[in-house]
């Protein structure tokens, strides 16, 4: 498995979207705090064609720091648009985040699921950053099917996976408390809906745990669909990104679990909300090598 850097790290220091300039310098950070494997996205369509406009150069600034870039995440509402058209447009965007995640040579390529259109009535999830601990509120219009809304999910992803395996990428989705796809059997049954091999769960580990969710169980179904992992811990009561230890999540159960399955990939560290960030991600993964190292569970980085 893969020690690694959430970006929810960068976006937390300097804004949602950083500027590309504000994104090195995360990276620099992150490698003064001994990560060698990261995440990094793009956020909306400018910043993503940014992001892939300058691609060689974040190799480059990658490469030189002995760093890589095992994850990619172009966040574009507008794939879920209830609009045919702008869909199209968002797909041809969304080429071009699998092409930066190829270039990077990432393992995978991660969309979200977004919200379902209903109207909020006050604070919405994850608009205008990433915010936790927030209580939701919605007014359901008499005219809203959600059918519809998961049809037009599913063909998003189905056609962000076709993508994706052109790019030699798997896609990956990750279940959030207030989105579409919220929790494990909602991911199940939309892989189901999808059929592509290629498309994949990012287990989260703390919303998972804001849903009341038995993680090794989660994963247990999950098993074999997992491409990433986003380790951050909460008392279940809301979906708090904490240190690990800080919180009630049975992460040695969870990883014997990963382990027994094999896989392999990333685990991210992904904190948040927190004070001396950067202090906190150093000692997350000082207590992530220790936690492997007395399980026996190989951890690269």
């Amino acid at each position: 498995m893969l020690l690694t850097a959430c970006y929810l790290y960068t976006i937390d220091r300097y804004g949602y979207p950083p500027t590309l300039e504000d994104g090195l310098k995360a990276v620099d950070e992150l490698r003064e705090l001994g990560f060698r494997h990261i995440e990094l996205e793009g956020v909306g369509a400018p910043h993503i064609r940014a992001m892939h406009e300058h691609r060689a150069r974040y190799k480059k600034f990658l490469d030189e720091r002995g760093m890589r870039c095992v994850n990619f995440c172009p966040v574009l509402r507008e794939l879920v648009a209830p609009d045919a058209a702008a869909r199209e447009t968002a797909y041809a965007v969304f080429r071009l985040g699998a092409q930066t995640a190829a270039y990077f040579g990432a393992r995978t390529v991660h969309v979200c699921s977004f919200t379902p259109p209903v109207e909020f009535l006050g604070a919405q999830p994850y608009v205008g950053g990433i915010a936790f601990r927030q209580e939701f509120r919605v007014r359901m219009a008499d005219d809203f099917d959600f059918g519809k809304t998961w049809a037009i999910l599913a063909e998003s992803v189905q056609r962000c996976a076709d993508i994706a395996k052109e790019e030699g990428l798997d896609l990956i989705i990750e279940p959030r408390v207030g989105e579409t796809v919220s929790g494990t059997d909602s991911m199940l049954r939309l892989m189901d809906r999808v059929g592509r091999a290629n498309f994949k769960a990012n287990f989260d580990c703390a919303h998972l745990h804001a849903q009341k969710e038995l993680l090794p169980l989660s994963a247990r179904k999950l098993a074999g669909r997992i491409a990433g992992v986003h380790v951050a811990d909460n008392d279940g009561a809301d979906n708090r990104h904490l240190m690990p230890g800080d919180g009630t999540i049975d992460f040695e159960s969870l990883f014997l679990e990963l382990h027994r399955q094999g896989y392999d990939g990333p685990i991210g560290v992904d904190l948040g909300s927190l004070p001396d960030l950067g202090k906190q991600y150093a000692e997350c993964a000082k207590r992530l090598r220790a936690l492997f190292t007395r399980l026996k569970i190989p951890l690269e980085g």
